[in-house]
């Protein structure tokens, strides 16, 4: 009997996990949906259970209890992920999916920025492009992509990207060449809410340093940034100020295509390290005091310099973001969307 008690005690305990997935589209639960659950074990993240959907958009799955999970349910060739962490329900829960179509009128590029950096070697190119779907379908090409871009030729195989989904975690995204003029294509969905897409690539120094690119999606804000000690020339370049932590340059970028002459060297880091006086400890930005500039690791390679140079996220949606990004309106691109 002590034995029988022991080898009970021993079980793993499991708990049922149900719920319905309704389709937010039509409004209504959605069958045959393959519902999957991974758990967070010993050596990472682990298959953990599988169900599909019935007639009336209802699962379940028998899982290991008291450890985090996430239910991923896939329609359309697109996952939408549920986090579970523990001590939460369980039962009654509620999976969200949308239906998808390659062209979607509703979304919106809402920013566009191009970071510029050098050391004076390698010039280092990032770019966050900004959606904003506010419909209640996801926007998914996986034929042609839903970001289209271009990246000078020098760059090679240093062109890297990444993509944020709403709510969720940054994604590695390798980014596909088309029609071999230095135009990419990442094939990611757009799903309602917002998605970001960050792109980096790096170049040698020569002389004279011209950036050249073309814009490929709809129109839509595009900014660049220079750091201290960098300088841009270009037609089609708008001054707007500079950012007030940093003393960064912004610019508002005019046009279908930019070739930009840059010279000097300059990063995010050592501007923000310059605005602050010797042994202050650093400024917590403020909303009266503008839009800031936060910096986050860059994707898919690590930089060479002294300092891990930091990508551009955005020119905050504060009070002053709306000088920032809608003075001096873009003129209109005519680009189908890809």
């Amino acid at each position: 009997m002590k034995s029988l008690l022991l080898f009970l005690i021993a079980l793993p305990l499991v708990a049922a996990i149900d719920g319905t997935v309704v389709n937010k589209t039509t409004g209504k639960p959605q069958p045959g949906v393959t519902v999957n659950l991974t758990k967070l074990g010993q050596n990472g993240m682990e298959p953990a259970g599988s169900a599909k959907s019935g007639p009336d958009g209802k699962f379940s799955i028998e899982a290991p209890a008291g450890s985090v999970h996430l239910l991923q349910a896939l329609y359309q060739g697109v996952a939408y992920n549920m986090q579970l962490q523990p001590g939460t329900p369980t039962t009654g829960l509620q999976v969200q999916v949308f239906d998808s179509l390659p062209k979607l009128s509703a979304v919106d590029m809402t920013q566009h920025m191009i970071l510029v950096e050098s050391d004076g070697k390698e010039l280092v190119v990032n770019e966050s492009v900004i959606f904003q779907n506010d419909s209640q379908t996801t926007w998914y090409d996986p034929r042609a992509g839903t970001l289209h871009f271009t990246a000078p030729p020098e760059a090679g195989k240093d062109v890297k990207s990444r993509v944020i989904a709403p709510g969720g975690m940054p994604v590695e995204r390798e980014p596909k060449p088309i029609g071999g003029k230095g135009e990419y294509a990442i094939d990611f969905p757009v799903k309602p809410g917002e998605t970001r897409f960050d792109i980096s690539y790096k170049v040698p120094i020569k002389e004279p340093m011209v950036l050249k690119g073309r814009i490929l999606h709809d129109p839509g804000p595009v900014r660049l940034i220079a750091p201290q000690g960098i300088t841009v020339e270009g037609d089609g370049l708008s001054s707007l100020g500079a950012e007030p932590r940093t003393g960064a340059a912004i610019y508002d970028i005019k046009g279908d295509a930019y070739a930009v002459k840059i010279s000097g060297t300059g990063t995010l880091r050592s501007s923000e390290s310059a605005a602050q006086p010797a042994g202050a400890a650093p400024e917590q930005p403020a909303s009266e005091d503008g839009p800031t500039i936060q910096q986050i690791m860059p994707p898919g390679y690590e930089r060479q310099y002294k300092w891990a140079l930091g990508l551009i996220l955005a020119i905050l949606a504060l009070s002053f973001a709306a000088q920032y990004m809608k003075s001096a309106p873009s003129s209109a691109r005519s680009k189908p969307k890809a």
